[in-house]
Order: C-alpha cells, then structure tokens, then sequence
C-alpha cells in the first residue's frame, strides 16, 4: 500500500472504488439477506468515480452497479421483483449522472476561476476592485512595479489620494457616475509615485450593485502620452515656424486631385506673390505662378524629388505674381511621408533673392560686356570663338576697323568718337542675328562670329554689314566721314584649326581691306 502513494490521483480513485464495489458484491454473499438494502451502497463507489471523471463516468458507474446486482441475483435468485430493478436502475444512474453533472460544473468554473486567475497574475495591466469608500479591496499586476509603492501602501487609504490634484475632481467624478450606474468612457488621469513623480494612468471600470464593488483595470501609458505630447510640442513648433518664417513657405498636394495645388501658405507667400491667402490656397498650383521658361526644369526636379531620385530639391527660378512682377526665388522643396511611407505632401520654401540675383546679372553683365558699346568684351569674343571652334561648328570671323576714326577724336572730341562707337554697336546689333556674337575687341575694333554659315552667306552678311553700318554713320555729324575696313576668315569642323587661326586671318585679310583705302571687305585666302 506503500507504494499505491505514489500512483497518479485518478488511478487511485479507481482502484478505491473497484474495491468497494467488490466489497459490496462480497458482503451481500456473507449477510445472506435478500431485503437488507446493502446494495443501495453501490453509490459510494458511483460518487467517488462521478466526482473525480465526471457525468459520463458517473452514468457507467450506475450501470456497473445495476449489472452487478443482477448478476447477483441470477447467482443467488431470491424474491427479487421488476420494482426492485427499475429501482435501483434509476437510483444508481440517476446518482452518477447527477453528481458528475455538478462535478464538471464545479471543476469547469475552478478550472475558469484558475485560468483566470494565472491570466490575471501574468498580465501587465494593473487590475483593481474598489469598494463604495474609494480603498482598494484588490489588487493584481506590476502596481509596485509601476508606482513604487507596496500593495498594503496601496490598500492604506482612498485611491482618490493617489490621484494628481489637477485631475482629483474628474476622477470623482467618473467614480460617481458609475456608481449610478452610467457607462463611462475610460479615464486618463495621473497617479503619483512613490518617488515623488507621476505616471499617466487609463482606466476601464465597471461597478457591481449586488456586491458595491468597482472592478477595473487600467493601463500605464505614460510613454504613449509623452510622445502624443511631444509631437503635439513638434505640431506646434512647426506651425509657429512655419507662420513666422520671413521666407514664403507653402504646403503643396502630391496625390489625385491635390498634386500640385497649394494647400497651405504662410503670409510671407502671400507677400511675394501679391495674391490674397483665399485666392492662393486651394486654388492655385506653384506651377501656374513659375515663369514660363522655367516650368520645364521646375517640373523636372518635382519629378525626381517625387520619385525618390533626391531627398531634397534645390533649385532658383523666376516667380510671377499677381501683377506680372517676375521675382528670383531660391527653392527648397521636400517629402513628408505617413506610418505607410507614401508622401503625403510637400513642403516648399522659397526664399527672395531677386536683389543678389539680379546684382549677379549685373555682375556678369559688366564682366563680359563693354560698357560703351553695350556689346561682348574681348575676353567673351575670344571664349565664344574657342567654344564654337571646339564644337566643331562652321561659320566665320569678321574683324572690323574703323577708318578715319582718329580724326574724329582729334577735331570733334572723344564725346564725339565715344558716340561714334555706341552708334556702330547699335547698328551691328540691328543687322546681325541673336545667335550670332558681336564683341567691341577695344578701341575703334569689333569682331563678329557668324555661326552655321557656307563662306558664300558669310561674304553677303559681311558686304550688308558693312553698307548697314556705314550708312548709320554717316547719317550723323559725328560719323559722316567714318567708313570701315572688315577682314573675313571662315573656319569650318573639317579643317582642324584652332581658335587663334581663323582669327589670325582675318586679322591679316582686315589690314589689306585698310591697305586699299578701307570701306571694303576683304576675305582671307
């Protein structure tokens, strides 16, 4: 018997309860005694097998009993009647099937109760019972944990006290409402620590009229408050940078309908376009207020910005406001995308440089131009000839001198002579093409590049140029006397030639038109 110890539960239930239905079978042999009733006690074993296996169990254990009466009574036959049968049938089944029936009603709802309790010892929310007084009756999950203080801290006085002043009032009022038996929505509120902080707190209650308790279960989420906070702070910040930055800043659309349209604008836009914020949000799309001859490389750079190519664009080009003012801008334009990483829309700043750019304008305009004659400088003219030399281009040089020119200065004045060379620019300007480039090379001296001319349609643009020019001259006081002397040299991609060579020729062919009196055109060869 020892050893029986030592065998699981439900082995033992069943050997214990075969013994007794044997010890039953076996004292109804030794009493001898039809209408004792000794097998009425054929329902222990029947109870001990119905509570521990169940209603199923049972129901056998009551047919078992009911089989060894009957084999009793065929063994030893005595005045057993049909009532006795039906009797003890329904005794013994009815036994069995009622009590497993409540067994597994009572392991089902200890088994609940059980996994209920190990999910409430493994979760991590804090889960409470208050009574009508406001003290804790119960507590479950990392309260300690998350406040620092001890549970019979806790239980010590009313949770109310725990409760930050600022969000008391609320709390007590939530706790009555759901005592009247209202459905409140959860409560957030703060609860001190025992280091002396607090921690965000969100609770889902109920309240139990039958017992007068509130059960809850709350959550810490203090880190998700934090950060709701901090992007709040972010939001903010935003905003504030965004309505008060002295640079136009606008918030464009990059989906459907919205692709490309304004949705948001800060004053600083409304000032450089000259369009009123109703008139400009919305409605508008940065692409109608580019100057037109930007859009192309505008959209181009959106394009790659919106495809992933660059993080960031930056690029200048020329704004149009309401009037028709063209203003430089700088731009700096990128994403900002949702928890899905797709865009959701774009950000633009546009900062005014019209003053630096049109001082670069300026800039590079004296840089390569004479200020005299309005036309390219000698530096230009050379840059010009190399880079169309180096292209591979076919076209010609004319250097042109003017005669007589030294006795204007001498009897009229150099006023006289300075409004000579304005006159000579200008007239060059009105013969020549805009793809061309006219240069004053210094002194009475210019030079031209035709570009993409036979020699043919050179010496006929030399020939017109000349009578062009002269006839300007002479038609003032000034320049009555001036004629010109112009040197021709065409220089084509085949003939291997330098910059310096076609201009050499020309150069040469120039002084031998001057060496026949001037007024004429010389061609080089």
């Amino acid at each position: 018997m020892a050893g029986s110890a030592h065998l699981p539960r439900r082995r033992r239930v069943l050997l214990v309860a075969l013994a007794l239905f044997a010890v039953v079978f076996a004292l109804r042999f030794i009493r001898e005694q039809p209408g004792d009733g000794i097998t009425f006690l054929y329902v222990i074993p029947i109870i001990l097998l119905a509570i521990e296996f169940g209603r199923r169990a049972g129901i056998l254990a009551g047919l078992a009993a009911l089989l060894l009466y009957v084999i009793w009574s065929v063994i030893d036959p005595a005045d057993v009647t049909t009532v006795s049968y039906v009797t003890r049938a329904i005794s013994y089944v009815v036994v069995g099937a009622l009590t497993g029936q409540m067994a597994d009603r009572l392991r089902t709802t200890a088994e609940a109760a059980a996994t209920a309790a190990r999910h409430v010892e493994l979760t991590r929310d804090l889960v409470c019972t208050a009574d009508l007084d406001g003290h804790l009756v119960d507590l479950h999950g990392p309260w300690t944990e998350t406040l620092g203080w001890s549970e019979e801290e806790l239980r010590g006085k009313p949770f109310v006290e725990f409760v930050h002043p600022d969000d008391q009032e609320r709390t007590r009022a939530s706790a009555a409402r759901l005592r009247e038996g209202e459905r409140t929505a959860p409560l957030l509120n703060r609860y001190s620590t025992k280091e002396g902080g607090y921690r965000w707190i969100e609770w889902s209650s109920s309240f139990d009229r039958a017992q007068g308790l509130i059960y809850a279960a709350a959550r810490d989420v203090t880190d998700r408050v934090e950060a709701e906070e901090g992007m709040r702070q972010a939001e903010e910040r935003f905003r504030r940078a965004f309505e008060d930055s002295p640079a136009g800043m606008a918030l464009v659309g990059v989906r459907g309908e919205d692709a490309g349209r304004i949705l948001e604008a800060n004053e600083a836009l409304v000032d450089l376009t000259g369009l009123a914020h109703d008139d400009l949000v919305g409605t508008r799309s940065l692409r109608e207020l580019t100057h037109l001859d930007d859009v192309g490389f505008v959209t181009e750079g959106i394009e790659r910005l919106l495809s992933g190519e660059i993080p960031v664009l930056r690029l200048e080009f020329r704004l149009r406001g309401l009037s028709g003012q063209v203003r430089w801008v700088d731009l700096t334009a990128s994403l900002v995308h949702g928890a899905d990483g797709e865009p959701l829309y774009r950000i633009s700043q546009l900062q005014d440089v019209d003053a630096r750019r049109r001082g670069e304008e300026m800039l590079r305009h004296l840089a390569d131009h004479d200020t005299l004659s309005g036309l390219f400088n000698r530096r230009r003219f050379h840059e010009e000839l190399e880079r169309e030399v180096q292209r591979g281009g076919r076209g010609a040089v004319l250097l042109i001198d003017l005669d007589k020119f030294k006795e204007v200065n001498d009897t009229l004045g150099h006023a006289a002579g300075d409004a000579v060379i304005q006159r000579v620019g200008a007239a060059l300007k009105e013969r020549l093409r805009t793809s061309d480039v006219c240069a004053r090379l210094g002194g009475d001296e210019f030079g031209i590049i035709l570009r993409r001319v036979a020699a043919a349609e050179a010496d006929r643009v030399a020939a017109e140029v000349l009578a062009h020019v002269e006839a300007a001259l002479h038609a003032t006081t000034e320049g009555a006397e001036v004629s010109l002397s112009i040197g021709l040299a065409p220089f084509d991609r085949g003939d291997g030639r330098g910059p310096d060579e076609p201009l050499r020729a020309a150069d040469e062919a120039m002084y031998r038109a001057k060496g026949r009196g001037g007024g004429a055109v010389a061609r080089a060869g």
